[in-house]
């Protein structure tokens, strides 16, 4: 997972010119998709559920989850196909990484959204791009990158809370706003072992952590029931022991120590209690007084919004310096509950090896690395939602309304990505053996 960016902000509107935004599909399509992204093809499913239920009139929200850093411009490649046009929206640090980089995003639709707080402007696009009814609205409802393609992370509320806002002003005038679930799933159509392995033994030097034969008979049981084979039982020795040294070292920097139980079973407990360690000191630091019922992404979350309200504030420029201290803290946390316990135990495909490989490596040295080897892409439409069944309890409950419709894009963003991996063809989706 990347730094958070802590830069002013700055709205970024749609900028979409058809002509051009042609011409930047051809050249994703042809060029940036399999040189850059290392996809090779991409297969739609599912799009004709949304045509059968569309209307003229209706408005479509696109839900996708966000696996990859391949995901916008799969996903443009898949609209094209479709012969569907959408405008996006995206953090604005997106937009801050050249002027070639913002001009693209823009032309092709793309607008910005400050995710530490809120944004009327981003939010006022949104709104207006559903009245408008020209084009279908993209929002990416994770809000970031894990790098865990096969298990979907908690959405977040907002795209639902938007949609059934609209759907409301809308069904004033008797239209309908759809919000359709998409299931993105990344698979590697060749045997990358050798490559993943060979970046595995890259990190354990950058954070010295060795794996000896104590290792590797620490695998625990459950695992050797799923995938007997001694070399998956070192590759799995390998991750574990790379994590905890990444994260003991980063909290040995930051003033911290957790006792470091290398077993497996006191893994989940030695991230559980850094995890704590580093929040407390955050909310601190911060003054925040977390409630009883938040989860460590809701602290994080809280901490976010203080952090970067300091950060772009020029009248609070004596605490900028530590501001940044809090931000590495932050997302110092942030990286390490973005993993899931035993991912590629519960089910050791190539695949979640890999990824799992690529998200220590972005996590480690905080930079995006290449695929390491082709992938083939699976877009997947899922039935479609019409949000006017939900206004009745809008009307009288909106949390409650907008908690459950969130809930039930997620269930379905879900079920779309294990129907895709469960008739995966490809080498990316057998398991290591």
């Amino acid at each position: 997972m990347l730094d958070f960016s802590d830069q002013p902000y700055r709205y970024f509107p749609p900028r979409r010119f058809a002509p051009t935004a042609w011409l930047i599909g051809v050249y994703n399509r042809m060029r940036y998709l399999p040189q850059t992204k290392r996809i090779m093809d991409i297969h739609v499913s599912g799009f004709d559920r949304v045509r059968n239920v569309r209307r003229e009139t209706d408005r479509l929200i696109f839900l996708p989850n966000h696996p990859s850093h391949s995901d916008p411009e799969v996903f443009f490649e898949a609209l094209r196909q479709m012969r569907q046009t959408s405008l996006t929206m995206a953090a604005y640090d997106l937009f801050l990484r050249g002027r070639l980089n913002q001009w693209v995003l823009q032309r092709t639709g793309a607008f910005s959204v400050d995710r530490e707080g809120s944004d009327p402007k981003a939010m006022a696009q949104s709104r207006k791009t559903l009245e408008r009814g020209r084009h279908a609205l993209t929002i990416f409802p994770e809000g970031n990158v894990y790098l865990q393609n096969d298990q979907v992370t908690p959405f977040h509320e907002g795209a639902a809370m938007l949609g059934l806002r609209s759907a409301k002003d809308l069904a004033k005038d008797g239209y309908r706003v759809l919000a359709v679930p998409v299931s993105l799933k990344m698979t590697y159509i060749e045997n990358v072992r050798e490559q993943a392995d060979a970046v595995l033994s890259q990190l354990e030097q950058a954070v010295d952590a060795t794996v000896d034969q104590a290792a590797i008979d620490d695998v625990p049981s459950t695992a050797t029931t799923i995938n007997s084979d001694p070399d998956f039982s070192h590759a799995s020795a390998r991750l574990r022991r790379i994590g905890i040294a990444a994260l003991h070292r980063n909290m040995r920097h930051r003033g911290l120590d957790v006792k470091a139980d290398r077993s497996p079973a006191g893994l989940i407990a030695y991230i559980d209690e850094a995890v704590e360690q580093l929040l407390n000191q955050l909310e601190s630091k911060t003054g925040i007084t977390p409630r009883e019922h938040d989860t460590p992404i809701d602290r994080i979350r809280k901490a976010r919004r203080v952090i970067h309200q300091v950060r772009i504030d020029p009248d609070r420029s004596h605490d900028h310096a530590a501001a940044a201290t809090w931000a590495d803290e932050a997302m110092l946390a942030f990286r390490v509950t973005s993993y899931t316990p035993r991912y590629v135990q519960t089910d050791p495909t190539l695949d979640r090896y890999a990824e799992t490989v690529e998200k220590l490596h972005e996590d480690i040295y905080s930079r995006t690395m290449k695929p390491i080897g082709p992938r083939h892409a699976y877009v997947h439409f899922n039935e479609p939602i019409d949000l006017t069944d939900y206004l009745d309890s809008f009307n009288i409950k909106a949390r409650v309304a907008v908690r459950e419709l969130t809930e039930n894009v997620e269930k379905k963003v879900q079920r779309g990505v294990d129907d895709l991996n469960a008739n995966n063809p490809h080498v990316g989706g057998e398991r290591m053996a």
